[in-house]
């Protein structure tokens, strides 16, 4: 079954999901600590989550002074070398 729905409302019962994923939008999700909240609800026992995001570590300064003035400094950052980052537990916390 495909189903769209509010991440921090979602229409299943406890423990009753056996994999759940969010592709390229954990950036635009208004409480993502509601939404883990959420998932971690539905999720079964060993279930999986699988989440993705295209923000990169400036992306909250590009906010306030620009995103013209940031992309430079994503170069800096060897991480980001490729089309994808791969987000630290961490980062994601």
């Amino acid at each position: 079954m495909l189903l769209r729905a509010d991440v921090a409302r979602l229409p299943f019962e406890t423990g009753s999901v056996a994999a759940i994923h969010a592709g390229a939008a954990i950036h635009c999700w208004p409480n993502p600590q509601a939404a883990l909240a959420e998932i971690s609800r539905v999720l079964a026992p060993g279930g999986v989550f699988v989440g993705t995001t295209f923000m990169v570590a400036a992306a909250p300064l590009g906010a306030v002074v620009g995103d013209s003035l940031v992309r430079p400094l994503n170069q800096l950052d060897k991480r980001l070398a490729g089309p994808y980052k791969w987000w630290e537990e961490a980062e994601l916390r």
